[in-house]
């Protein structure tokens, strides 16, 4: 047994023996290092996450060229709420808005994607959530023109 070990020790030996920088520095430039590149370079767009089951779809309410902050009224009773986690959107950024390539979230009054049992929410008002899922959540409140939610009857003969 003894017999066998020994000229493994003997190599383990002038393995140690031979210091580390006789075989020079690692390149880390060098090729073999890298991954190879995916096909068609490395500037494609990501591919969305492989889940078990399917994401819901989003959508893009509104698209703006204006900074956020002049779309609406920051309301400071609502972002401390939407911190709070008691007015949030139901499925975040589900509606989206994108002012400036910056993208919120977006619930309507009504209860489309909002979460709100403490009944804080207007009607006839749009709320966009900046950081929504954050304890630094801020709420922009905008008003909905649209004719359906500003009039209750001209949608209620229409089902």
């Amino acid at each position: 047994m003894t017999r066998r070990l020994l000229p493994i020790a003997a190599a383990l030996a002038v393995i140690l023996a031979v210091p580390a920088q006789a075989a020079g520095p690692v390149s880390r430039s060098d090729p073999q290092h890298l991954p190879p590149l995916p096909p068609g370079g490395v500037d494609l767009p990501l591919a969305p996450p492989v889940v078990r089951f399917p994401l819901p779809p989003q959508w893009v309410t509104m698209r703006s060229e204006q900074d956020w902050r002049t779309a609406g009224r920051i309301d400071p009773e609502l972002s401390a709420a939407c911190s709070a986690r008691t007015f949030r959107q139901q499925e975040p950024l589900r509606f989206r808005a994108i002012f400036k390539g910056e993208v919120l979230g977006v619930a309507f009054g009504h209860g489309l994607n909002l979460h709100d049992p403490k009944k804080l929410a207007d009607r006839q008002k749009i709320y966009l959530f900046r950081n929504g899922d954050t304890s630094g959540c801020v709420v922009v409140v905008m008003d909905n023109g649209d004719p359906r939610v500003l009039d209750p009857q001209a949608g209620a003969g229409r089902r």
